[in-house]
């Protein structure tokens, strides 16, 4: 049992001194607060033809 417990405080102590806090903290917000997206382009009316009546002559 006391073997156990070595092992698992070495691999503790290993991934906790690997990760920085900055980091991570910055990676979370990144993921929290996206980029905005380029906003879209409202659409154009179609243009209607307008039809004339022809002159009376």
């Amino acid at each position: 049992m006391d073997t156990l417990h070595t092992v698992l405080r070495a691999l503790r102590s290993e991934t906790k001194s690997n990760t920085d806090h900055l980091a991570a903290f910055r990676e979370f917000l990144a993921h929290l607060n996206p980029p905005p997206r380029l906003p879209i382009a409202p659409a154009k009316p179609a243009t209607r033809r307008i039809r004339r009546r022809p002159r009376a002559k």
